[in-house]
């Protein structure tokens, strides 16, 4: 009983509940009435999809610099724009000017370009506070060649010309040329315009005074005959530069006159080659012989160096010379008497030797037979002797006793020379000069070697003129001449520059 009842009561009790439930789904699906002043319904929201936000443009970093642009914390867009701006005369053309030509120069015709890329792409990675510095970049030979265009024009050639004077009896060589482009120099100052933002598009190219010719020796071949001619009768010169060993030039080369005290030098060179030392007493002789020109000297070491002294002694060594000379080829050049000893050898009367009435080539002297050479002889000796002087040449391998400081020891007695009125009457006193000169009524010369900054050479001169007997012609006859031709060889070697205006 007690179950049934209990099954009873919970039964009315779900009715209940079911009941209530469906009375409240009926008053919800029931339209409620609205009357006026009551609030409408409040419906929910629509769901949007949510907003994103725009990603930030990269910026470079603070205070950094391009080109001396500040473009710190620009985007690489705004960077750009201002850059272009700022570097637009870059562009632009460069005025070049070289004294009075000019020229135009566009930045695309040499290839350059603004590298912007390369320049923002390392401005990325830089860091805050960096200057990137530019650089451009274009083809350098296309700048030379149009430097080189207005260097053509700019330039007038070298030239070689004479100075002279009919009154001193001169001839010099000068030379010029005009300016040109320092191309080393011109290249940086053009690569310094093209990266100048300052807008100033204009260049004076630095000059410089360009290489001046050189005379030729065909050019002092004639001015050595122009001088001959105004010398009138005859003239003989030869000249060897010493560098080489080769003749620069001569005229008459072949023709014999009196050697006169010329031949001193030959003198010397025997002594040298047949004695094994030079004792005081004959170094005082030798000095007086070619610093003097005294001819008993010359005598005496003629003498000394056959081994003897005395006039019968010099004879056999005026003969032992003549035939080392010879030897060496120099067959026009010969002493067959000692100095003042006609007399002496007719009286005793002792033989000697002549050399043909007519020697050398044309034209023809009134020389000697007894005593005799020819420019290109004598020229020839003092090559000889300064080749020996640097240990090589002719004379060191023919002679056993001659080596670089004896013949050096023999340039240094003829640079004590103490004649300066013939070939140094035409050289600055500054100019070492090794020489021995002569003279007889007729006759006068000078032959030795010139020192120089442009070169060194060895000069033999030799003027002859018809004088009347016992009548000698004066020395200021000859000097201008022998200095006139000492002097051209010598502005051969060194010209005067003179620069274009």
């Amino acid at each position: 009983m007690r179950y049934r009842l209990r099954a009873a009561m919970l039964l009315a009790g779900l009715m209940l509940v079911l009941t209530a439930c469906a009375s409240q789904q009926a008053q919800a699906n029931t339209p409620k009435s609205t009357s006026p002043g009551s609030a409408a319904p409040t419906l929910a929201p629509t769901m949007l999809p949510p907003t994103v936000a725009p990603t930030a443009l990269p910026t470079l970093p603070a205070k950094l610099t391009i080109a001396g642009v500040d473009v710190g914390g620009l985007s690489v867009a705004d960077a750009r724009q201002k850059l272009e701006r700022a570097l637009a005369s870059l562009q632009q053309p460069i005025e070049l000017r070289a004294g009075d030509q000019k020229a135009t120069l566009a930045p695309a015709d040499i290839g350059l370009e603004l590298p912007l890329d390369a320049l923002l792409s390392t401005a990325e990675q830089a860091r805050a506070g960096q200057s990137i510095s530019l650089t451009l970049t274009y083809d350098q030979s296309k700048l030379q060649a149009a430097l080189d265009k207005l260097g053509a024009q700019l330039t007038d050639p070298p030239a070689v010309s004479v100075i002279t004077s009919t009154k001193i009896i001169s001839r010099s060589f000068a030379v010029s040329g005009g300016y040109t482009i320092d191309t080393e120099a011109a290249l940086a100052a053009v690569d310094t315009a093209l990266h100048d933002t300052s807008r100033n598009r204009s260049v004076n190219l630095p000059l410089t005074v360009s290489s001046a010719a050189r005379p030729t020796p065909e050019q002092l071949q004639d001015q050595i005959e122009l001088i001959a001619k105004q010398w009138k009768e005859v003239a003989g010169v030869m000249v060897y530069d010493l560098a080489t060993g080769k003749e620069i030039a001569s005229l008459n080369k072949g023709t014999v006159f009196s050697a006169a005290s010329t031949i001193k030098v030959a003198i010397m060179l025997n002594a040298y080659i047949q004695l094994d030392t030079i004792p005081a007493k004959l170094d005082a002789v030798m000095k007086k012989m070619i610093i003097d020109s005294d001819n008993i000297a010359a005598n005496a070491v003629l003498a000394a160096s056959a081994g003897g002294s005395g006039t019968e002694a010099a004879l056999k060594g005026a003969e032992q010379m003549s035939a080392t000379l010879k030897s060496l080829g120099l067959g026009n050049t010969y002493l067959y008497v000692p100095f003042e000893a006609t007399d002496y050898l007719a009286q005793k009367k002792l033989k000697y030797q002549l050399g043909p009435v007519r020697a050398g080539t044309a034209p023809y002297t009134d020389s000697g037979r007894a005593l005799r050479t020819s420019p290109g002889d004598m020229a020839t000796i003092y090559l000889y002797i300064d080749q020996c002087s640097r240990g090589e040449g002719v004379l060191i391998k023919q002679f056993p006793k001659l080596n670089a400081k004896r013949c050096s020891e023999m340039l240094d007695r003829l640079f004590a020379n103490a004649d300066r009125s013939r070939m140094r009457s035409g050289l600055d006193r500054s100019v070492r000069v090794e020489h021995k000169s002569g003279w007889i009524d007729d006759m006068q010369a000078d032959a030795g070697i010139v020192r120089s900054p442009g070169g060194d050479f060895a000069i033999a001169v030799y003027l002859f003129r018809t004088a009347k007997p016992s009548i000698p012609l004066p020395d200021s006859l000859f000097a201008p001449y022998l200095g006139a031709f000492t002097r051209l060889v010598y502005s051969y070697y060194n010209p005067v520059v003179v620069a274009a205006p």
